[in-house]
């Protein structure tokens, strides 16, 4: 027998499962249950959506077509055309392939809802390319090319569809990765899964050493290395990088060096370590020198100055960042 805690209003060890359900409906379909992120612990249907949501458990794209019309309803979200007095609409599949309606944003700041994942791109695709008329499908956009930065999710770009492994019946068992970036045997394959495609290890950016970009890389090793000394005397930044331990590479036009956070303190290498942990690269050495100088690498990777391999490079900049302004307000 379990003994409740007087005091608690829900039983003890009780946690709120991710739930998706099947249920029949008044007009005998089948519908799509979930548990929603409400704390009322309130259920709800997806109703006309739910055949979607259950086709993309299956790794199938479907839409809702009216025959009178060619209207084709991208999500399938009704199934009664609202062009031709709610006539009834047809199941058709569709293509695991479409085009980026418009250019995609990145988000950097996220709801609550996806802490952890930021950044990230969504995006409006375009899949029913032949139908005279169609809605276009929100998803979300990935890159096998490391961090998703500016440049990369245009309009008119040729995506492809990724199915995740495990799969719940919700749109984010979906997303799109360029379709320049699926190997070729694999362009055609229905369902494509994500465990297919390596997003672990992007391959880095080729960058070249230019003779007159040696000068700002030392500028900036020499900046960095006053940013060290300055944390070993800031009792703020010592806190930003308390229990934390990595080696940051760095590649450049100047040249290679390296940063190592080690519990508190920052050390700065002349070359790039072959322990690093993190391998970024800036064609511009001075991003580094303008981040000690007050600025931002969080703004330089938003704005694809600095490439990132992956979302734990991106939350090492979170700390990173703290830095100066931790210094500026104990030692200046």
């Amino acid at each position: 027998m379990s003994h409740h805690n007087p005091d608690s209003v829900l039983p003890d060890g009780y946690d709120l499962d991710r739930e998706y359900s099947e249920l029949e409906g008044r007009d005998g379909r089948t519908y799509l249950q979930f548990a929603t992120h409400m704390t009322t612990f309130y259920k709800q249907t997806y109703g006309e959506h739910s055949r979607f949501m259950l086709g993309l458990r299956e790794g199938r794209l479907i839409g809702a077509r009216c025959p009178q019309c060619g209207n084709v309803a991208v999500p399938a979200n009704t199934w009664h055309c609202p062009n031709c007095a709610f006539a009834e609409m047809e199941e058709v599949e569709l293509p695991q392939t479409g085009i980026l309606a418009h250019t995609a944003p990145i988000t950097i700041f996220p709801s609550s809802t996806f802490v952890g994942d930021a950044p990230f791109a969504r995006g409006y695709i375009d899949v029913a390319v032949d139908a005279p008329v169609a809605g276009f499908l929100p998803s979300r956009l990935r890159t096998t090319t490391g961090l998703v930065r500016p440049g990369i999710f245009v309009k008119g770009l040729a995506l492809k569809c990724v199915f995740e492994d495990v799969r719940y019946g919700s749109i984010r068992d979906i997303f799109w990765v360029p379709l320049s970036e699926i190997p070729e045997h694999l362009r055609d394959k229905q369902p494509l899964l994500a465990s297919e495609l390596d997003f672990a290890s992007p391959v880095p950016p080729e960058v070249a050493v230019v003779p007159s970009q040696v000068a700002h890389r030392d500028e900036a090793v020499a900046a960095l290395k006053r940013l060290a000394s300055d944390v070993e005397r800031s009792r703020r930044a010592q806190t930003d990088l308390a229990h934390q331990w990595y080696f940051l590479g760095v590649r450049t036009a100047g040249g290679e060096f390296g940063l190592k956070v080690d519990d508190g303190r920052l050390v700065v290498h002349e070359d790039l370590p072959a322990e690093a942990d993190i391998i970024v690269v800036a064609e511009d050495p001075a991003v580094f020198t303008r981040w000690v100088h007050d600025g931002s690498l969080i703004d330089a990777a938003v704005e694809g100055a600095l490439w990132l391999p992956h979302k734990e490079a991106f939350q090492a900049l979170t700390v990173l960042d703290r830095l100066p302004r931790s210094i500026r307000r104990d030692l200046r």
